[in-house]
């Protein structure tokens, strides 16, 4: 339950990104907003974010470290792939310990053993059920610049990771339609310039607080070539204000507007009405 958002900008040479403090904890049914941000650095200029169940997350992003230091200039497509692998390695490991260790056996064992065929067949339907069901309820963006300009992949549930390079933009969480509604509505573009996809991205994370289990705290990068730059609260504070003095003075003459409108009754509209 949080929201995240990453937009390409300035012709693909930049990402902002923008994320809630929320984290959940599946063990404790409990939402919280942390101290901690939640937009892990993965490289020089590769960035992660993650919804849902947060336990698993340094596992995940752990897996990118491999890449990000052991190659001189890697692909954030490379990073992206590294997790996903993680991604459904860990997944498979639980789904092995909530459903296949308390009978006994290993995951392996039922599929490429052959188990699954010499579990009477109801049994065999339903664990392979279970398997296929399972949520492993953790959503992921990994985000950057590398030689190739400004790319982002989503990573989700069974372990399948797509490019929003095209789109521009991606968001996740429960916040996610929201976000992706305010940052449609801004007409957010890749080749748009940073101060205006800061402002979008911004707005959409406000935009997104009305989801539940959006938390008000906000966190933002920008991420280029040269490294990863966070938002101070300074700089926060002016987006804020000038949120407010673009969108204000619109709802003020959006209400103006609408109570000029013609289709409320008036009391001599009803009693003419009486009288026919």
């Amino acid at each position: 339950m949080t929201v995240c958002i990453a937009a390409t900008s300035a012709k693909k040479k930049a990402v902002v990104v923008a994320s809630d403090r929320m984290l959940s904890a599946h063990f404790l049914h409990l939402e919280f907003d942390h101290l901690n941000a939640k937009i892990d650095i993965l490289g020089d200029s590769c960035v992660g974010l993650s919804a849902g169940d947060a336990l698993p997350i340094g596992e995940l992003f752990g897996a990118a470290y491999g890449v990000s230091t052991q190659l001189q200039n890697p692909q954030i497509g490379q990073i992206a792939e590294r997790i996903k692998e993680a991604y459904i390695d860990l997944r498979k490991r639980r789904v092995e310990e909530q459903y296949f260790r308390p009978r006994g056996i290993t995951i392996d064992e039922f599929y490429q053993n052959g188990l699954i065929r010499q579990f009477p067949t109801e049994v065999a339907m339903s664990l392979d059920d279970m398997v296929r069901r399972a949520n492993f309820g953790v959503e992921l963006i990994v985000a950057g610049v590398d030689g190739n300009g400004a790319h982002i992949f989503g990573i989700a549930d069974p372990g399948i990771a797509a490019s929003y390079d095209r789109v521009g933009y991606h968001a996740i969480g429960s916040g996610m339609s929201h976000a992706l509604l305010g940052l449609v509505s801004a007409n957010q573009h890749w080749a748009n310039n940073i101060n205006q996809t800061v402002f979008n991205v911004y707005c959409a994370k406000r935009q997104a607080e009305a989801a539940p289990g959006v938390g008000d705290a906000i966190d933002m990068r920008i991420v280029t070539r040269d490294g990863c730059r966070p938002l101070d609260e300074p700089q926060l504070s002016t987006l804020e204000e000038t949120r407010k003095k673009v969108f204000e003075p619109q709802l003020a003459q959006t209400h103006e507007l609408i109570s000029q409108l013609s289709f409320e009754e008036t009391q001599a509209d009803v009693q003419d009405a009486a009288a026919q």
